[in-house]
């Protein structure tokens, strides 16, 4: 074997200690990040009609949209609704054969249903800042507008009523032992006892203001009578007053568009069930 000379030992070492380098920095670079949409539980906050961005009516189901390996599971305030979509990079497409439910809902949640379906055929982009998603046409204009809810203060207690606007308004307290309460969920649902019957709707909020849907009751006679079936009558009409909201300590306001107390509540007991849909 021959001796390879001196002054090429060291120049050789340099190369191979480089080339070395190279290879291990190679090794450990990153993979591309996983996709912003994917994995997420959207709420639909506006969609387009005509010109106009508009807001999402507080009625009905929360409409929530969720995006998982080419698969698109929705509610559009309405119905369910199904389909498939494609996904390169910023490019989202949403395949045609959307498939919904076909239960009746009131006007303008029908409206809104239909001014969703037709934006979720032009999608063509989607544009995410933080907790908030855009899904684009070609022009770049926004069709649906999402974002990611926070939890909500509201929700985990269940809260019992202390005084309500009767709408002659006077703040009055509740007739003794009926037992009204309220609950949110983090899924957009609102449920309790109106001293009569069980109700339930959808509901809003964000930072400090908060919408209540139409109200929905079962239809069990009342066992207080005229007086505590005209209390459950004005209970729910005040709900349906509410624009905002305040936690202090124990106790939770409602508040309407005068911001004057429409309810005010405390908490009775840390919710052990979730309100029914």
């Amino acid at each position: 074997m021959r001796n390879m000379p001196p002054s090429l030992v060291i120049p050789l070492l340099v190369l191979a200690m480089t080339t070395t380098g190279a290879v291990a920095q190679e090794s450990v670079t990153p993979a591309d990040p996983p996709t912003e949409i994917e994995g997420h539980a959207w709420t639909l906050v506006a969609y387009r009609a005509a010109d106009d961005l508009v807001e999402v009516a507080a009625m009905g189901r929360p409409a929530r949209f969720n995006f998982t390996n080419g698969e698109m599971s929705a509610v559009t305030g309405c119905n369910s609704l199904n389909g498939a979509y494609t996904l390169d990079g910023a490019t989202l497409t949403i395949g045609p054969g959307l498939a919904a439910t076909q239960m009746g809902c009131p006007a303008p949640l029908m409206a809104q249903e239909k001014a969703v379906i037709q934006a979720l055929r032009k999608v063509t982009a989607f544009q995410r800042q933080g907790e908030r998603m855009d899904l684009l046409d070609t022009k770049g204009q926004v069709l649906l507008r999402f974002s990611l809810p926070a939890p909500a203060p509201l929700a985990g207690h269940v809260w019992k009523l202390q005084f309500y606007n009767n709408g002659r308004q006077a703040l009055v307290t509740p007739v003794a032992d009926s037992g009204i309460t309220l609950a949110f969920d983090e899924q957009g649902r609102v449920s309790g006892s109106d001293g009569c019957n069980r109700y339930m709707s959808g509901y809003t909020s964000d930072a400090d203001t908060l919408a209540i849907g139409p109200i929905a009751t079962t239809r069990m006679a009342c066992p207080g009578g005229a007086e505590r079936a005209e209390q459950a009558r004005a209970y729910v009409a005040a709900l349906g007053t509410v624009v905002g909201y305040r936690i202090e300590g124990p106790q939770l306001m409602l508040l309407n568009a005068d911001g004057n107390l429409a309810a005010r509540f405390e908490i009775k007991a840390p919710a052990t069930a979730q309100p029914q849909s």
